[in-house]
Formats: structure tokens, C-alpha cells, sequence
């Protein structure tokens, strides 16, 4: 048996200081669409969203009527928890339009589908109690599905030693927005990370392929639009004209539907102006953030004996014990004095 594991959605999240937030928040629910096209055109029988199918307040009625719409479109049986976004309304309103999908309670509740059982429940202030209360027969494929830092119980405890003894196969994991795999005992567990990214601290983006037949599983990508990081070496460039066209040639093939990021690293000179890098990029690209990384190349013995206003100033500085807050103060200044544009 084939299941989608996916969390994180957060449909209709405001997703402010993005540009073209409208669009954007329609791409989240298009995404929601093919994962469920996918799962069709793939012989899923079964859609877990662990968590946060819905952004806080800010769901609207017609996105409610848009998921029902999909979920009836689908072939696979749907599983979803609620999380810590969204509240209640929006998951009454989407029940109320679509009773076939299936929700988890603040006490374990389980589904069967063949020989396979979901069990999962809502995070809440009686953890304790209730992970007393995990029961699973052990002779199934059982998956626990649970929206959750699994090392910080702030939001809700997580028992990774009652997951470990509790006859799982797989625990289906909402909360952290990155894709990743960790082993609780013999267990496995998974964040799914989100469907699509929403800005750039969400780099990967998709939905986790269980099979149950071969006990294998697998990250499947499918984005609208991804985060691409460039890392550029300005060591050897000199002049803000090959700075221009080192980033030019470097960034050609990334599609401008994307977010990029630029990571400026190496060791540069004080009057190279590292800033053009944006003033090139700007607006050419979905969304775009520049780090820059670089150092300043000085030769900070000959100066701190160099009998001048910037041997005085360099003396001043080197008091700043933050290396990299100390270099960035060299580097203005100089570039300063040299009477270069800060």
C-alpha cells in the first residue's frame, strides 16, 4: 500500500514581504491539488497531512470549499490533523463540506485501511496521561501521526522512548518545516517538511512516499517554485564591473520564477562594492536574498604602523573583539576614508 505523508501547508498564510502574496497563496493550494493529482495517477491509498493544513485565522471560506473540492476529486482516503495553526473553525467548516475525511482527537484515534493502522491524536496539556494510553497491535503497520517538536515539548511532549517500545513502523511528523528522517529505536520518523516553500528558510519543499509492501520510503519533490542557493567566491575579483559579471554568468540558468539566494563568501578588497550585486539582481527573480559572507582584504600590520588618520582609526578598531563585527568596522571605514559610497 502506497501513503503520502505531508504537513505544513499553511494555506492562506499572509506571507508578508512576498512579493506577489496573492499569486503565491493560490500556489499553495495548487500545490495541495497536484500532491493529490499525484496520488491519484500514482495508486495511493491514503493522504496524511500531519499538521497545519491551514494558516492561523486567516483561512478563508473559499479555500475551506477549495480543499473539499480536491479531497473529493481523490481517490486515496485523507487522515488530518489539526496541528497548532488554524484553530478549529476552518477543519468544522471543511468536515461539514467533505465527511470523508478523517480527523484525529485529543485522545488516540486510529483508522484502519487494510493491514494498516493510523493512530494519532492532537497535542494538548495531558501528554503524560495519554502516552500511557498508546496502544498498538503490533502485528499490523502501524503509523503514528503527531504535528510536534520531537525535542522540545513547549508545544506538546513528544515520548520518543513510548514511540520507540510502542510497535510502530512509522511516525509521521508535522511541525519543523525542513525534511528530515531520525530513528527513534527501531522506528522511523519523519518530518515531511512543507509542500512548497514559502520563503527562504523553507529550502526543500514536498511530500514523503510510504510504501508498505516494501517498507520504503522516499521524499518526492514536485515545487511551483523552488529556493535555489548560489554561492559565489569573490576572492580574485577586483573591480565592481567583474563582480557583475562573475554574478551575471553564475545566477544565468536560474529560472526567475524562483527564490534565489546569494551567498557572497571569500576575501575582498575594501572599495569593491559588493552591494551592485542587488542593484543587479533586483526584481529579476521571484524573491531575492543576498548574504554577503566576504572579508576584507587588508594588510592590517602595515597600517597599524602607518603613521595616518586611517593608522589611527585601524588601532581604534582593532579593540572590537568580534572578529567579524571588527573587520566589517575596517572595511567601512577605510572605504570611508578612501572617500569611496558606503
Amino acid at each position: 500500500m502506497k501513503i503520502i505523508h505531508c504537513a505544513d501547508i499553511h494555506l492562506d498564510s499572509p506571507l508578508i514581504g512576498v512579493k506577489d502574496s496573492g499569486a503565491r497563496r493560490h500556489e499553495l493550494l495548487v500545490a495541495l491539488m497536484n500532491m493529490s493529482e499525484y496520488a491519484n495517477n500514482n495508486g495511493v491509498s491514503a493522504i496524511i497531512v500531519a499538521g497545519d493544513l491551514f494558516d492561523d485565522r486567516f483561512a478563508t471560506s473559499s479555500t475551506v470549499e477549495s480543499v473539499a473540492e480536491i479531497v473529493r476529486a481523490s481517490k486515496a482516503a485523507w487522515f488530518v490533523l489539526r496541528g497548532n495553526h488554524g484553530g478549529r473553525d476552518p477543519y468544522v467548516k471543511l468536515h461539514e463540506l467533505c465527511s470523508q475525511i478523517n480527523f484525529f482527537e485529543d485522545s488516540w484515534t486510529s483508522y484502519n485501511l487494510g493491514n494498516v493502522t493510523i493512530c494519532g491524536r492532537e497535542l494538548g496539556h495531558n501528554d503524560v496521561e495519554q502516552w500511557g494510553r498508546l496502544s498498538l497491535d503490533a502485528s499490523r503497520y502501524n503509523i503514528v501521526v503527531l504535528h510536534g517538536d520531537i525535542d522540545d515539548d513547549s508545544y506538546g511532549l513528544i515520548d520518543k522512548r513510548a514511540l520507540a517500545n510502542s510497535g510502530a513502523r512509522y511516525v509521521a511528523l508535522g511541525h519543523r518545516h525542513t525534511f528530515a528522517e531520525h530513528k527513534l529505536g527501531v522506528v522511523r520518523a519523519c518530518y515531511s517538511g512543507v509542500l512548497e516553500s514559502r520563503g527562504f528558510d523553507e529550502p526543500t519543499s514536498g511530500f514523503v512516499e510510504i510504501d508498505t509492501d516494501t517498507d520504503k520510503i522516499c521524499f518526492i519533490k514536485q515545487p511551483i517554485r523552488s529556493v535555489v542557493t548560489t554561492l559565489i567566491d569573490v576572492t580574485d575579483i577586483t573591480s565592481d564591473i567583474a563582480l557583475q559579471r562573475l554574478v551575471s554568468d553564475t545566477v544565468a540558468d536560474v529560472s526567475p520564477r524562483n527564490y534565489l539566494n546569494v551567498v557572497l563568501c571569500g576575501s575582498v578588497t575594501a572599495d569593491l562594492h559588493t552591494s551592485v550585486v542587488k542593484q543587479l539582481l533586483q526584481d529579476r527573480f521571484f524573491a531575492l536574498r543576498i548574504k554577503d559572507e566576504t572579508t576584507t582584504k587588508i594588510d592590517v600590520s602595515s597600517l597599524l604602523n602607518e603613521v595616518s588618520l586611517r593608522g589611527e582609526f585601524v588601532k581604534l578598531a582593532m579593540n572590537e573583539k568580534d572578529e567579524k563585527l571588527r573587520d566589517e568596522i575596517i572595511k567601512l571605514g577605510l572605504l570611508a576614508l578612501n572617500g569611496g559610497n558606503l
